[in-house]
């Protein structure tokens, strides 16, 4: 005995149709999501990479005032120096 073959009717084809449809749409939002994942991937990167670069210039800033700190103190002590030098030797010769 052979099998008959049905026949589609208008509602089998609505189903077919619209299976399929939503087969793409479920498709289409699986792209969107691996692509919104790369994307806030790739911006989590680069919020890190911002962070470690601010961290490095605020952690320079400290050392840098203290050796300046140290060049003025420094400068200070050997221009006081210089003028107590100059004094004596004019002190001297008078």
């Amino acid at each position: 005995m052979a099998k008959t073959r049905r026949a589609t009717t208008r509602l089998d084809s609505f189903a077919i149709a619209a299976g399929s449809a939503l087969g793409r749409l479920a498709r289409r939002i699986d792209s969107l999501t691996k692509r919104r994942e790369a994307i806030s991937a790739e911006i989590q990167r680069y919020v890190h990479q911002a962070e470690s670069t601010l961290r490095g210039l605020t952690a320079s800033k400290p050392a840098q005032r203290a050796r300046k700190a140290a060049r003025k103190t420094k400068k200070a002590a050997s221009s006081t120096r210089r003028r107590t030098i100059r004094g004596k030797a004019a002190a001297k010769r008078n």
